[in-house]
């Protein structure tokens, strides 16, 4: 799929509703309707969303590879690893302040937390560079 048909999607999918050709000009900042309505085509042929009889179009939730492991929270698209890491994170702090537990645990606990940060990170650049063509 190209980049620049996923970025396209991601901003039309702040939408809930049954959007119209002028509505997604207006969302994706294009001059011309035609632009809008081209991606809408690529959309269709692509699976990611149908035309109804309206003219409208509606966006399908259906999982896009390279979203995959992502989630899309009102336009943004975050990496699922993030929740994880910050739970990880809030867990270890917790244990670390709350329970005396040595420096040998706050080690451990504190060298269990870095590579989910360490793989949140590197999603985040990998999804930017995606998002950014």
């Amino acid at each position: 799929m190209e980049l620049e048909l996923l970025k396209y999607y991601v901003k039309l999918r702040t939408r809930k509703s049954p959007i119209g050709v002028r509505e997604a000009q207006r969302l994706l900042g294009f001059k011309s309707p035609g632009k809008a309505q081209r991606v809408l085509k690529r959309l269709v042929r692509y699976g990611l969303a149908s035309r109804l009889d309206n003219g409208k179009y509606v966006l399908i939730d259906k999982p896009v590879p390279e979203l995959i492991g992502r989630v899309i929270i009102r336009g943004y698209v975050i990496p699922r690893s993030l929740f994880l890491s910050v739970y990880m994170t809030v867990f270890a702090l917790f244990t670390i302040l709350l329970l005396d537990t040595g420096i040998y645990i706050d080690t451990a606990l504190i060298l269990l937390v870095l590579p989910a940060w360490v793989d949140t990170i590197d999603e985040y650049f990998k999804l930017r560079k995606v998002l950014a063509g």
